[in-house]
């Protein structure tokens, strides 16, 4: 087994399997985190969390990396990010010179430690590795890693958007962080160090993406409360504007999907309850989400068989069922999509690619079985 099989695809599962779980591999992956941690720093187990693989171009896996320094007899967990393979868009990589800085910045927020540096590279095996808070693409990561900054940022935006409201606020909070995504997505999650129960949980955005999300969410919420008797939606606290940042409440309970398989009896009034609210949302109004790109039905087609690649080249058997379908389908709705339109659904991991009018509508062309 080797490196170039494994990212091409040709060695199928067993070649991603060698290359995430195999000794050798995990060895040097291991050698290449101790490099980067500072003294007497100790690495513990790296747990794996997820694993993304584009055949012929690149592998991508975050880790869950324990860590602890000479002071402390405790580990702390620390989201790592890797890649094996070129990048698709090697024009978006960080200049050097960014990272440096990113790097520096992190050590002044004490957000580093106990890693001297975040960043490490391989060439000879395509490696390229990221430790958190690292992320070019998201300076504002680093201060919204600081303890301390964010007991600053949430006493000043609190205060600004709701003074007569706001709620006791800790002086000292642990920053967790949910999802480590470079160049993607970052959500943190903000726990008080003073016994209450209360958290807050920070999702990152670029560009103006936040700003509209925040509105739309809000909305969304006020329109179901008037609309929707017994369903509510997550009503975001506030945007932080400097930051890209939505903050939001925390939440309990058991997602509806959990539901099917725990509680059988009963399961209609909640799958009610859900429909009730969906069909409330579909008559929201289109303003609210604003204007929605139009999508081409065969483009969509495309982009989800781009998307299965992997299917085809780990499993042979359902990649080829996937193609055949994939071409059937396309070949049977090559029509049918300029005269119809999809009925809409609610949410979908991807961008909009529908016409409902809260911008979420999908379909998935791809059956896996």
């Amino acid at each position: 087994m080797n490196l170039a099989d494994s990212l091409s695809g040709c060695a199928g599962l067993e070649g991603i399997q060698w290359l995430l779980l195999a000794p050798a591999p995990r060895r040097i992956l291991r050698d290449q985190l101790k490099s980067l941690l500072s003294g007497r720093s100790m690495l513990g187990p790296c747990r794996l969390r997820r694993a993304r693989f584009k055949p012929g171009r690149k592998l991508t896996a975050h880790y869950d990396a324990l860590v602890r320094n000479e002071r402390n007899t405790a580990y702390c967990v620390r989201p790592v990010a890797v890649t094996w393979g070129a990048d698709d868009k090697p024009n978006r990589g960080p200049a050097e010179h960014t990272v440096a800085e990113m790097q520096a910045e992190a050590r002044r927020h004490g957000v580093a430690a106990p890693f001297e540096r975040l960043s490490a590279d391989l060439a000879h095996w395509s490696m390229h590795i990221s430790v958190s808070p690292l992320d070019s693409h998201f300076p504002q990561l680093v201060r919204l890693m600081d303890p301390r900054y964010v007991a600053e940022m949430l006493a000043t935006v609190y205060s600004a958007s709701a003074p007569a409201s706001t709620p006791a606020l800790a002086d000292r909070y642990a920053v967790i962080s949910i999802r480590y995504r470079p160049g993607q997505r970052h959500v943190l999650r903000y726990d008080r160090l003073d016994g209450a129960k209360t958290r807050v949980f920070a999702k990152l955005y670029r560009d103006e993406d936040g700003a509209r999300t925040f509105r739309v969410a809000t909305q969304a919420a006020e329109w179901l409360e008037q609309q929707a008797e017994g369903s509510t939606a997550v009503r975001p606290l506030v945007y932080v504007a400097e930051h890209g940042a939505v903050l939001y409440p925390a939440l309990s309970g058991e997602p509806l999907t959990e539901t099917f398989w725990r509680h059988a009896c009963g399961l209609g009034r909640w799958l009610g309850r859900a429909g009730t609210a969906l069909r409330a949302l579909h008559l929201l109004s289109p303003s609210v989400a604003g204007p929605l790109p139009a999508h081409d039905f065969a483009a969509e087609l495309g982009q989800t068989a781009r998307a299965s690649d992997f299917i085809r080249a780990l499993c042979h058997r359902w990649g080829q069922r996937s193609t055949r379908s994939s071409t059937a389908r396309e070949n049977s709705t090559s029509g049918f999509h300029k005269n119809r339109q999809p009925l809409p659904m609610v949410t979908s991991n991807r961008s909009t690619c529908g016409a409902g009018p809260t911008g979420s509508s999908c379909w998935t062309s791809i059956p896996v079985t």
